[in-house]
């Protein structure tokens, strides 16, 4: 449906002013966001519409500048300035602290592989465009009964899809590979957490761990906050270390990072590393942090939100998006809500990263689409960068994902388990990763272009013949 799920839109555009088309979008946004974002009602009605209020606005701009930059407006070069105001404002979601990017329909095509592959080269952002150049292609020939932007749109599509039917007759990167292991503890962890939960949690992982460690796994991945208390704590360090060295593994666990000295009261949501002789090796702490769910800018001025279950504290962010050197390679990680951005998976493949991982805890997602929709965004992830991807998510969707996006372990919502893969560490960098948001700047760039030729009257387009005209 992605691929005419713009249609309708433009359709409402025709003929509209800037600001007419920008309520119209607005509106189309509310009802988009409304339905791909009904997940978050589990926080409560006002942060669902709130969220949807915001999101649509990108909407309502989209369809202001499709007003003005519409091939009936400025001619042919408005079959690039469209898709291009679409993709240019998908990235501009990414951007801030309070960049949010789900719902995106590059989204959409991580389960169809032969679409996705170009996300090596483009990123997310060639999905988008290719996406919605098909609308307009597809409105224009209905409108218009001209099929060259059909044709176009056509050969586009195909050179997409053969480009990753090519890609993926690749059966793996060559290369020394290496046993991993990924566990899904399935333990209850979001807003009320059962008693005595951290015993609970370190006895189920321990007794996981111990049973991967049969297969001799190099690594052993823990999820997001497995065990949600500072894992310095003597106790818990003294229980993992005992359980490293009785494994023989190197163990990446999930928890909070003891209180930095330079930084007094600062907790950090971090992937600690842990090697075979018991000590820690290396960390990574969420540089990216969940708005509202992590931290509440004003909180102080904002006590009624304590009823939609935020945090007492914030969480503080770290300052760097740190690799963590294991025996098998640099590792880059992602802990839940980053995964949803390109840009920081690809900085750490460009910093050196050989493996990519994702950590989350989705359990406060339940049964909704949520998961499978956060799951989706990591497939492109491992697609973006070529790179092996391991995700450990407390209650799934947990999976070993090749660096073109296939599956080769999973396991499946509310479900434990634990999963044996096999990962070759990488070093060869994609288009994408050395190239980074190219396409989404040079979008930007045709979106000023279209806006000016608009503003201008530099073209305007011939006059559209009646279909009775054309039949004679």
């Amino acid at each position: 449906m992605a691929w005419v799920g713009l249609i309708p839109l433009l359709a409402a555009l025709r003929g509209l002013s800037a600001r007419r088309a920008a309520l119209c979008g607005f509106v189309c946004g509310a009802f988009y966001y409304g339905i791909v974002l009904r997940w978050i009602m589990l926080f409560g009605l006002l942060p669902w519409a709130l969220l949807i209020v915001v999101e649509s606005l990108g909407f309502g701009l989209f369809a202001a500048i499709c007003a003005r930059v519409a091939p009936w407006r400025i001619g042919r070069f408005g079959y690039l300035a469209v898709p291009a105001g679409w993709t240019a404002l998908q990235f501009v979601r990414t951007l801030g602290s309070f960049g949010f990017i789900w719902g995106s329909l590059a989204h959409s095509q991580a389960n169809c592989l032969p679409v996705a592959q170009i996300a090596s080269i483009t990123g997310p952002w060639g999905i988008d465009f290719i996406i919605c150049f098909a609308s307009l292609a597809i409105w224009s020939a209905i409108r218009t009964r001209s099929i060259k932007p059909l044709i176009a749109a056509s050969l586009a599509a195909a050179g997409v899809v053969l480009f990753g039917a090519w890609s993926l007759t690749s059966s793996a990167m060559p290369g020394k590979s290496f046993k991993v292991a990924v566990l899904q503890g399935n333990l209850k962890n979001d807003f009320n957490p059962i008693p005595d939960y951290i015993p609970a949690a370190l006895d189920k992982y321990s007794t996981m761990t111990r049973d991967a460690a049969k297969s001799r796994p190099i690594v052993i991945l823990w999820p997001e906050t497995a065990l949600p208390t500072d894992l310095s704590e003597p106790w818990l360090a003294d229980s993992l270390a005992k359980l490293a060295r009785s494994t023989g593994s190197f163990l990446l666990v999930g928890g909070y990072a003891s209180p930095d000295p330079a930084t007094p009261g600062c907790i950090y949501n971090s992937l600690l590393g842990m090697n075979s002789h018991g000590l820690f090796a290396g960390s990574y702490s969420k540089v990216k942090l969940v708005p509202y769910g992590e931290f509440v800018p004003l909180r102080q001025y904002m006590p009624f939100l304590k009823r939609y279950g935020i945090r007492a504290e914030d969480l503080c962010a770290a300052d760097d998006h740190a690799l963590i050197n294991t025996p098998i390679g640099k590792i880059g990680t992602s802990i839940c809500f980053e995964s949803t951005f390109p840009q920081i998976a690809c900085a750490e493949t460009y910093k050196g990263a050989e493996l990519l991982c994702v950590v989350s805890n989705d359990a406060w997602f339940k049964r909704t689409s949520a998961p499978e929709q956060h799951f989706m965004m990591a497939r492109l992830r491992a697609i973006e960068n070529r790179r092996y991807l391991l995700r450990a998510a407390g209650t799934g969707i947990s999976a070993v994902i090749d660096p073109y996006g296939r599956i080769r372990q999973q396991a499946g919502l509310f479900k434990t388990g634990t999963l044996i893969g096999e990962v070759v560490p990488i070093r060869k960098l994609s288009i994408y990763t050395l190239s980074g948001d190219w396409l989404a700047y040079i979008s930007c760039f045709i979106v000023v272009l279209g806006l000016i030729r608009s503003a201008c009257g530099l073209q305007k387009p011939a006059r559209e013949k009646h279909p009775q005209e054309i039949s004679h």
